[in-house]
């Protein structure tokens, strides 16, 4: 805990320093839960513990007053608040590049385009059992975005491939209160290519969304996910095929602007013959 106190004590200092020179914008999640689980034999055990804490910041600094381009960079963290691992501070995110009208070209590492696709990871510690995808961030990358429209490349020195390794492509669009969202993702070096598309819509209280998503490899293979969503509480359900169906339930409650508490449970229906059930209740503070 004392290096974590005093890392984050020396990154406040570096971006103090250069707050004159870019508009520096730290944030930041404290995740922690209690869990009940059951294994794969169904055997099961309760912890404490951190539950996707993270320190992040967003840096940007204009060219100079008559152009509209910018520089722009990120440095995200997820923090090991438990000390329980090795790497207390762990990279999640680390970018730099140009932004020009909301227009960004970055390289480094990155989120997955296909990711953002998925509508339906609504919980803080189950759901989104059902959706196929490559990954959720990569080192080795190249993206461009606009906010509706996102392509990566990602050139990782995959041994045996030449050039691009793994490419992405999402786009999204939004009216009057409806999102949809389509994206499709080639791993060239394990010639496994993915589909996705999602959509939800709000109607007062009520929030419902879904997503498909398709993992063609030798065998094709489906995933559907969908969540109903009313005020505090929020039923999912899943299947993915080869794997199993997922039943998830969640309660959510802002004590304050910044600090939700959270009950969940989930009810996993495996493949293998296997039912197991999932508890957990959780504290967050973002900042």
């Amino acid at each position: 805990m004392l290096r974590l106190i005093t890392l984050t004590a020396v990154a406040l200092a570096l971006f103090t320093y250069g707050a004159n020179a870019a508009e520096i914008t730290p944030y930041g999640t404290f995740n922690y839960k209690w869990s009940h689980d059951e294994n794969a034999s169904g055997v099961a055990y309760d912890k404490l513990e951190n539950n996707g804490s993270l320190i992040g910041v967003d840096i940007i600094e204009d060219f100079d007053e008559a152009s509209s381009m910018s520089g722009i960079a990120k440095l995200e963290l997820g923090v090991d608040v438990d000390d329980s691992g090795s790497d207390t501070l762990d990279s999640r995110l680390a970018y730099v590049g140009v932004e020009n009208n909301g227009v960004a070209i970055t390289v480094g590492r990155q989120s997955h385009p296909f990711a953002s696709v998925s509508k339906t990871g609504n919980f803080e510690v189950y759901g989104s059992n059902a959706v196929f995808k490559y990954g959720d961030r990569s080192s080795n990358t190249i993206k461009l975005d606009n906010g509706s429209f996102a392509a990566m490349a990602m050139v990782d020195g995959s041994s045996g491939q030449d050039g691009i390794d793994l490419w992405e492509a999402s786009l999204s669009h939004s009216v009057s209160g409806i999102d949809v969202a389509a994206g499709y993702a080639d791993d060239v070096v394990n010639d496994i290519s993915y589909w996705g598309a999602s959509a939800s819509a709000s109607i007062g209280d009520i929030t419902v969304a879904s997503t498909y998503t398709i993992k063609d490899a030798a065998t094709d293979l489906v995933g559907m996910e969908a969540t109903v969503g009313w005020k505090a509480i929020t039923i999912g359900y899943g299947d993915k095929e080869g794997t199993g169906t997922y039943m998830t339930y969640g309660l959510s409650h802002s004590m304050t602007d910044d600090l939700t508490v959270y009950a969940e449970m989930q009810q996993d229906d495996l493949d293998t013959g296997t039912d197991l059930q999932h508890y957990s209740v959780g504290t967050k503070f973002t900042f």
